[in-house]
């Protein structure tokens, strides 16, 4: 009782002295070694803290206060493996309410993502409104490269925080991940609205309007984002493409350009360029600024099917197949490349070849419109957050 007198007077010399002479009155006094562990652990003497543990918890079997810090030591220096088997050692009905909350941080640093998303879902048992388990869940979901199960986490999260900017935004990137570009725009609009000084969310905002398609309005943000910030060549970039898809080719080339005097290694300039060549009939610059991009990123999809098309056009149906096929590669969900492979091997005399990669464009077409459809089917919709709106007044 002297021990703790003193630690709570931060004379912790004199606290040491103390428990240990306790302790030689009476070896097995338990709480003794408990509260050297502690006083250790708070002078930054982790290897003593952890001996005088791991005495308390052979002295307090049926208690889980030692084996719980030991598992904290143990991943303080990176002992993960070991700080989880001492985690698991714990019995069930001894367990402290955070116990799921250090399993899943031991699970995530160990790499065993299932396992922390298990420790995590056993977390969100116990707090279904904890905003941060569902965005560690979504995380979690991303290593373990399921893009669609971390939005529906993060679209829960939404659900529980319809006005927080960094959750929308969040939650806007990875609808524009699997391919759910309504949802991106709405979330954005909804965070733009809530914070109007975001640059960041205005560049984000304009690229998902690219991806719906709604080019005009994209450029209403992507212009005003470069007035802003005139010297960033993402935006640059994505005003260039904007004003592309527009058929303003000369804006478009000469934002490009830009793009490229500030950042010459941002390849996708390079095949927005070819774009435009291509649409503009100039095969030959095409196909150098395609080749450039795929010199310095083999497995770009979209630049590499821009070369089988202009193979292709050039009835170079060999050299237009092995674009084709790794574009394929590269990206098994555009359509577009499948229609294209069909038509070569149909060229090059392979029917059976050709038939499986009509299959292959119907899928993927299919694929196209079910992603459409999502967004109505979930109950965290984009619609759902944009009647969460707050009063405009």
């Amino acid at each position: 009782m002297l021990g703790l007198l003193r630690v709570k007077q931060q004379r912790l010399k004199e606290a040491e002295s103390f428990f240990q002479s306790a302790i030689r009155l009476n070896p097995r006094l338990a709480n003794a070694y408990v509260n050297l562990g502690y006083l250790y652990k708070q002078t930054n003497q982790p290897e003593l803290s952890l001996r005088n543990f791991q005495t308390a918890a052979t002295l307090l079997s049926n208690n889980s206060e030692p084996l719980f810090n030991i598992a904290l030591l143990l991943a303080d220096s990176r002992q993960f493996d070991k700080a989880i088997q001492v985690l698991e050692a714990i019995r069930i009905n001894a367990r402290p309410d955070d116990y799921w909350d250090l399993l899943s941080r031991l699970y995530l640093s160990a790499g065993n993502f299932p396992k922390a998303e298990d420790s995590l879902r056993k977390v969100l048992a116990r707090k279904p409104d904890s905003i941060s388990t569902l965005r560690q869940l979504s995380g979690v979901a991303l290593k373990l490269n399921e893009p669609q199960r971390a939005w529906q986490y993060l679209g829960d999260a939404v659900r529980l925080a319809p006005n927080s900017p960094d959750l929308l935004y969040e939650f806007a990137q990875l609808s524009l991940r699997n391919n759910l570009g309504q949802e991106a725009v709405i979330a954005t609009r909804k965070a733009l609205f809530l914070e109007p000084d975001r640059h960041d969310f205005l560049l984000f905002l304009g690229n998902a309007l690219l991806n719906t398609a709604s080019f005009h309005d994209a450029l209403t943000y992507l212009n005003q984002y470069v007035r802003l910030k005139p010297d960033d060549a993402s935006g640059q970039l994505s005003l260039g493409w904007a004003l592309y898809l527009e058929k303003d080719f000369d804006g478009a080339r000469k934002h490009l350009e830009e793009c490229l005097r500030l950042s010459p290694d941002l390849i996708d300039a390079y095949y927005h360029l070819g774009m435009i060549a291509y649409e503009t009939g100039d095969r030959t610059h095409a196909r150098d600024f395609f080749t450039k991009v795929v010199d310095r990123k083999s497995d770009h999809a979209s630049a590499l099917l821009g070369l089988g098309m202009i193979y292709s056009s050039e009835q170079q149906y060999e050299r237009a197949r092995l674009s084709f096929e790794a574009s394929a590669r590269a990206n098994g969900d555009e359509p577009k490349v499948h229609y294209q492979l069909a038509q070569v091997y149909s060229r090059l005399g392979n029917q059976d070849a050709a038939r499986r990669e009509q299959g292959l464009y119907a899928g993927a077409q299919k694929r196209v419109e079910e992603r459409k459809k999502l967004s109505q089917s979930l109950p965290f919709s984009a619609a759902a957050i944009d009647r969460s709106k707050p009063n405009q007044h």
